[in-house]
């Protein structure tokens, strides 16, 4: 979520639905702005204000959105929802891992599974001694510059690596790849290797190095630990994302993704 939604005019009549008015309502909230006030909902769902309170009242009648003394915020009904998707068993998965990787290698960690052309990242644990990352949980990126989307699509199959490598290929940063072919020619390393590495190429200053969690020998999801550019190759952090990535892998709530249709879907 997050920026303005444009509303589809092409409903019944030219107006749009009520459907659009609630997903432009919900779209105005995102990681940063959490809590908003309605003539903020109003400016960034492109609505007016009289019709963002009638669609807040829907919402938050079905606790889709909750009314505090700041103003509005998603509810825990959109937090029951987003624990549906087998993304979600994933996630519940893989952070038990990711809390002991954390503790082990005090930087930040990224779980990520690939949508398309980017990836969209499942989960993000923070350390106040690496560089920030432009990561956040939600959000997209395009795969092609991040050490988790190049190790999705080295192990995600030949369908998904065509789909991402449409060119031209969107640049986060003067050092992210600038061609497919520059990407194609990374994947047999990475396949050789068994990870993956972006330096500086999703945000200066940033490296990360990447595993992929495999099902059936395709990536379900990829694991990252991001770390300074300029604190070395992080070759050291491969064998202990190795072994997480395989304890999440033999994990049995991973059992819904044993099928080869399973992990072809959630990669």
């Amino acid at each position: 979520m997050g920026g303005r939604l444009v509303i589809d005019q092409s409903s019944a009549g030219g107006a749009p639905s009520v459907l659009w008015k609630a997903f432009a309502v919900l779209g105005a909230f995102s990681h940063r702005n959490r809590v908003l006030t309605l003539a903020q909902i109003a400016r960034c769902s492109g609505l007016p204000k009289s019709t963002a309170h009638r669609v807040l009242a829907m919402l938050v009648e079905i606790g889709a959105v909750e009314q505090t003394e700041g103003g509005y915020r998603v509810g825990l009904r959109m937090f029951t929802l987003g624990t549906l998707p087998p993304e979600a068993a994933l996630r519940e998965a893989a952070l038990v891992h990711l809390e002991e990787l954390h503790r082990y290698t005090g930087q930040t960690l990224h779980l990520a599974v690939l949508r398309g052309a980017d990836v969209v990242y499942l989960a993000k644990l923070l350390s106040r001694k690496s560089v920030p990352t432009p990561a956040a949980v939600g959000a997209r990126f395009p795969a092609h510059c991040t050490a988790v989307g190049k190790a999705l699509l080295a192990f995600s199959g030949g369908g998904s690596a065509a789909v991402a490598l449409t060119e031209p290929l969107r640049r986060r940063t003067a050092a992210s790849l600038a061609s497919a072919e520059q990407v194609r020619r990374q994947m047999d390393g990475i396949r050789a290797a068994g990870f993956a590495v972006d330096r500086e190429e999703s945000a200066d200053g940033l490296a990360c190095v990447a595993v992929p969690v495999l099902v059936h020998d395709r990536a379900v999801a990829a694991l990252s630990v991001a770390f300074p550019a300029s604190a070395g190759s992080g070759q050291v952090l491969v064998g202990p994302l190795r072994q997480a990535a395989a304890a999440i892998s033999r994990s049995p709530a991973m059992a819904r993704l044993a099928t080869p249709g399973d992990a072809a879907r959630v990669g």
